[in-house]
């Protein structure tokens, strides 16, 4: 319940260090904010707002004003970021993103920073690879994947390798079906979306009420025209004599039947539908 404690309070002295942490960063966040209104790009700053950001990642303002910073120290060099100062900011987006990460400011920077420097790009997507072991549906990583990979002139082969890759793994993973989706064309012949859709029957009887795999399978339908949809139905009624009580598979079967609207679709069509609202009337 909201409000109500979960455990027992923490001591004294545990309260104590904690208003100190917090007074420490107040302090030194004001110092930052009066710099970055002074348009300070001093050393000591720069030092300052670092230890800032590794206190707490998700402060937008102040990864506005390091890249602020930066682009006053490529002005004075005449040059763009020199390998010292490329891995350090590197260093920093991985500490963040190891402390939170679904940041979506430290993904942000750090991809400001390799497409200052693409050529960094490639070693990028073996980071990706790691962040998606410690979470496999972490959106941002996959997000800054996709991005990263186009700079490293990744194929769309080896990106939907990946995707399938991290769905053999686990196949509910709303991010891996859309960075799979991503690869795929927009329009397929029957014979490529039977493929897909082979391999998604089989997530679908071990789990009938994954939702991801579901609107995976329902975009791959679309994208074909609904050319294999005889298939599909066929393989669903199969799947509902299975499990009886799952309630994805009978919305697809409504979904599809209406989509078909062959003879007798519009009568099963109507039965599921009754049967959908008699499980659950709310």
């Amino acid at each position: 319940m909201h409000g109500v404690r979960k455990g027992p309070p923490p001591p004294p002295e545990k309260v104590a260090a904690r208003r100190k942490k917090a007074a420490t960063y107040a302090a030194l966040l004001k110092h930052a904010l009066a710099a970055k209104a002074a348009q300070k790009h001093d050393s000591e700053t720069y030092a300052v707002v670092e230890k800032l950001l590794l206190a707490s990642p998700d402060v937008p303002t102040l990864w506005n004003y390091r890249r602020e910073m930066l682009l006053a120290r490529e002005a004075k060099a005449d040059g763009g970021l020199d390998a010292d100062e490329t891995r350090a900011e590197l260093a920093l987006t991985q500490k963040c993103l190891m402390k939170q990460p679904k940041s979506y400011a430290a993904w942000h920077h750090r991809l400001w920073i390799v497409r200052r420097r693409p050529e960094l790009a490639k070693d990028e997507l073996a980071l990706c690879a790691e962040f998606l072991k410690l979470d496999e549906r972490n959106f941002h990583c996959w997000n800054y994947r996709r991005m990263v990979a186009e700079l490293a002139g990744e194929t769309i082969e080896d990106r939907r390798a990946f995707a399938r890759d991290r769905l053999s793994a686990n196949f509910s993973n709303y991010s891996a079906h859309h960075a799979l989706a991503k690869t795929l064309p927009s329009s397929m012949d029957a014979e490529a979306a039977r493929e897909e859709l082979a391999t998604a029957r089989q997530a679908l009887f071990c789990e009938p009420d994954d939702q991801s795999t579901w609107w995976f399978s329902f975009d791959v339908l679309r994208r074909s025209n609904h050319a294999t949809v005889d298939e599909e139905i066929a393989a669903l009624e199969e799947l509902r004599s299975l499990e009886p009580s799952a309630r994805w598979p009978q919305m697809a079967l409504l979904r599809l039947r209406l989509a078909r609207g062959g003879p007798g679709d519009a009568e099963a069509a109507a039965e599921l539908r009754d049967a959908l609202v008699a499980s659950d009337p709310d």
